[in-house]
């Protein structure tokens, strides 16, 4: 039987493996996959968490989908109690795929936990898509980190840009965490963060993304 010429490995970055097929995903106007969108949270997380604290705790899709199917008093099992205690925030890629054993979904948005804070951000490029799932999970996250009686915990909807297409979400995802992120850096915290630049940054991230892929595997100590 012939192989699948689109699984061909493509490189292998810490946990992920990208295939052709994934790869294939920034070349058009595709909606990003759990693979693509986890690698560039790996990478983020390699990138700004070099010393032994990590100040932000990126969690993968596949991770933050088995939490948001799973018991809350369960989540501990799954998280690393040291990262919840010392990072600033925790960053979760949501879609809204109703199963734990598979991949999936139609639709990605943004949370960040901002400990400091005691909230929940969520940016939702189709305003209104996952906001009941957002508010769920953001509450059972910060059941996790703090008592559950804990009168000052909020959650809180982003006035974030919006997508004018079908497939852009996972794309959008990635930009405000970088824009997010780069903010907290400089300030310390989320407010007066602009949100003005993510739609230029949207139309540059597939390139970008592919230009990264392409640097990495020339890194033979990584593509291996």
């Amino acid at each position: 039987m012939a192989t699948d010429p689109s699984n061909k490995v493509v490189l292998s970055y810490y946990d992920y493996l990208l295939r052709i097929s994934d790869v294939t995903l920034l070349q058009g106007s595709y909606w990003l996959n759990d693979v693509i969108i986890g690698f560039y949270f790996e990478y983020l997380d390699e990138t700004l968490n070099k010393n032994e604290r990590k100040d932000f705790y990126f969690i993968s899709p596949e991770l933050t989908q088995l939490l948001k199917m799973t018991d809350p008093d369960q989540y501990i099992i799954f998280l690393d109690p040291l990262s919840i205690s010392e990072c600033k925030c925790m960053i979760f890629p949501l879609n809204n795929c109703d199963r734990k054993d598979t991949a999936g979904g139609t639709h990605w948005s943004l949370l960040i936990f901002c400990k400091g804070d005691k909230t929940c951000y969520h940016f939702d490029s189709a305003k209104g898509s996952n906001a009941t799932i957002a508010s769920k999970f953001a509450k059972n996250v910060m059941d996790c980190v703090f008592d559950k009686n804990e009168p000052n915990k909020k959650f809180v909807e982003v006035d974030s840009p919006q997508q004018n297409n079908s497939y852009d979400c996972g794309v959008y995802v990635l930009c405000l965490t970088d824009v997010i992120i780069n903010h907290i850096l400089k300030n310390e915290r989320m407010d007066g963060c602009n949100y003005n630049q993510v739609k230029k940054l949207v139309h540059a991230k597939r390139a970008q993304l592919l230009g990264l892929i392409n640097d990495l595997k020339h890194k033979p100590f990584i593509n291996q």
